[in-house]
């Protein structure tokens, strides 16, 4: 599935009419389709277009969309093009439809679709985990059929639009992931009827921010939800109660996930040889193996089935699909390389980073059993604030008590965590990821397994993709 949206059919289906489309923006047809015209959802994006996608287009004086001279260039046109200046469209067999103002016909496009989604909507948010957590549940859900998920980490209200407007009417099950950024606008959009709420983190923090902030612009989500829908929260999480008191004020029913004894979910145990986990969920004892490694895809799978439960589902089939879940590309993924017969497993965790997260990547990390060391490259951890410094300094006494072999670190942010590491945990200390890869493979022995993990702004993912370009299985030394 990766983060492509998910339909069961091979052939997307068409469900966009000509009329569907003007009841939704109130815009024209400035150059009409043929009788019959259908599309199968709406794209922002040009590397998302899927057949028969219409394509929003920017103009000159709006933003919203893509290029014009993109579209232009595809090989498979648009089932038709939304813009603001119809004029600017070259193509004379695409027919074009023309609104006043793109972004507010995105938004109307999504409110419109999600009026006539028939299925269950689940909104995601927190601080880290969403897109795995998205990913694990859409995973789950398709043991009854289709499910429609956010592409493309489009969490955003443009993006939450454009994945509500992308998705099947009849879909059973739809699940959308909903970042802090002007969430009440999301929220009564996608209004879902089931929320998961990851956790909060020092993450977006600014200046004059607090956790307690974050927490209450995050619980947003509840606003788009009917009076006795369901929070499924982190039991463990930061600011729970300022979590639970929100909901609590939209008269939501709350059921609670994690290793908190009061947890409706609870984990038991977790073996992090086997990635064997033991749960009590609903009142019963389960025990089951999962692909992904971590003690936090446990507590992933805990908030997936609690999900499961609460939309009426026997937890069996759900199990059965979460034990062949793999995590994706920069949240977790392990990756068999060789490189000049330097054979070892790299773990993509490189897409983002906050405290939180890296210490569960840590914690897996050292819990891991490879035949060689355990060795880590960590970037720095962006938007936290005034405290920044502090919160990476933080990681030092983690990884002293921690199995991990070798840290490298790459930053100003970590001068400081770098002195206060024991001399049997250094590996090297950079100012670059330049830097980095100029020493890296001599570094590396085979048996090894690598993390490496930081916030995008830290290029980390660059590092990634250049080992991965590398990557020769079955070479040889020369």
């Amino acid at each position: 599935m990766g983060e492509q949206m998910t339909q069961a059919a091979e052939e997307l289906p068409a469900f966009w009419t000509a009329k569907d489309v003007e009841q939704a923006t109130a815009g024209s047809w400035f150059r009409p389709p043929s009788p019959g015209w259908a599309a199968t959802g709406l794209s922002i994006f040009a590397p998302a277009m899927q057949p028969g996608n219409m394509a929003l287009v920017r103009s000159a004086t709006d933003n919203c969309g893509m290029l014009a001279s993109v579209v232009a260039r595809m090989a498979v046109p648009p089932a038709c093009i939304i813009t603001t200046d119809p004029q600017q469209i070259k193509q004379p067999d695409i027919p074009v439809f023309q609104v006043a103002d793109g972004t507010e016909a995105l938004l109307a496009m999504g409110r419109y679709a999600r009026d006539r989604l028939r299925g269950n909507v689940i909104g995601v948010t927190g601080s880290a985990g969403k897109t795995t957590c998205v990913a694990m549940l859409a995973r789950a859900l398709s043991a009854w059929g289709a499910v429609g998920q956010s592409a493309h980490n489009a969490n955003l209200p443009r993006g939450v639009a454009w994945n509500l407007a992308s998705i099947a009417w009849d879909t059973p099950n739809v699940v959308i992931e909903m970042a802090i950024g002007r969430m009440g606008v999301s929220a009564r959009m996608a209004r879902p009827q089931v929320a998961v709420f990851t956790n909060i983190q020092p993450a977006h923090l600014g200046e004059k921010h607090t956790l307690r902030d974050i927490a209450v612009t995050k619980s947003a989500i509840f606003w788009g939800m009917a009076a006795g829908a369901t929070a499924i929260l982190n039991r463990d999480m930061a600011e729970f109660e300022t979590v639970r008191d929100e909901a609590l004020r939209r008269k939501l029913i709350i059921m609670t996930y994690g290793c908190h004894p009061e947890s409706d979910s609870r984990l038991l145990h977790y073996d992090a040889d086997g990635h064997q986990v033991q749960a009590q969920i609903g009142g019963q004892t389960l025990n089951y193996t999962l692909a992904a490694a971590g003690e936090h895809m446990a507590i992933n799978s805990l908030a997936v089935l609690t999900a499961v439960s609460v939309l009426h589902y026997p937890l069996t089939p759900a199990i059965e699909m979460l034990t062949s879940f793999m995590p994706l590309a920069g949240r977790g993924r392990e990756i068999a390389v060789e490189i000049n017969g330097c054979a070892f497993t790299l773990i993509d965790d490189a897409y983002n980073a906050n405290p939180g997260s890296m210490n569960a990547a840590l914690a897996s990390l050292s819990d891991a059993r490879p035949a060689g060391r355990r060795l880590a490259i960590l970037g720095e951890m962006a938007d936290l604030g005034s405290e920044a410094v502090n919160y990476h300094t933080a990681l030092a006494p983690v990884i002293n008590d921690s199995n991990i072999d070798r840290v490298y670190m790459v930053g100003e942010s970590y001068r400081a965590c770098w002195q206060a590491l024991n001399d049997n945990k250094k590996g090297r200390y950079f100012d670059s990821i330049d830097a980095l890869k100029a020493e890296l493979l001599s570094q590396l022995r085979s048996g090894d397994r690598l993390l490496m993990k930081g916030s995008h702004s830290a290029n980390i993912h660059q590092l990634v993709d250049w080992i991965v370009a590398q990557n020769q299985p079955g070479s040889r030394p020369a």
